[in-house]
């Protein structure tokens, strides 16, 4: 069986403030509902193909008290400084790169809702 990778949901109590944090890592945005419309979301483009893969951003619902958490891994294609200067040119706050122990640079980040983007 064959399966295809179509995107990553986040579900969060502060929808607005999670797709913020994207924008202004430079996700195209394709889609947004109103901030005020019960299920709230929105799509953003993890790449220039705007078929797929994507990030959908909802708005947890009141009845789910569970804490979601989730990692993403995304390559920088060597470009690792560049990826770091413009992510605090964003104005997100980041600690710079590192080595890590297996010899490789990485750059890690979490969103407003705790979900940790690792960058390689």
């Amino acid at each position: 069986m064959k399966f295809k990778f179509s995107g990553i949901n986040i579900y969060s109590k502060k929808p607005e403030v999670v797709f913020e944090f994207y924008k202004k890592l430079g996700f195209r945005v394709l889609e947004e509902r109103s901030p005020d419309d019960k299920w709230y979301g929105a799509m953003l483009s993890l790449q220039e193909d705007e078929n797929e893969p994507m990030i959908w951003i909802w708005r947890q619902g009141d009845e789910d008290n569970s804490v979601v958490c989730n990692h993403f891994v995304f390559s920088t294609n060597g470009k690792m400084d560049e990826v770091y200067e413009n992510i605090v040119a964003a104005g997100i706050e980041c600690k710079p790169p590192f080595t890590a122990v297996w010899g490789g640079k990485e750059l890690i980040l979490h969103d407003p809702e705790g979900n940790e983007l690792l960058f390689l």
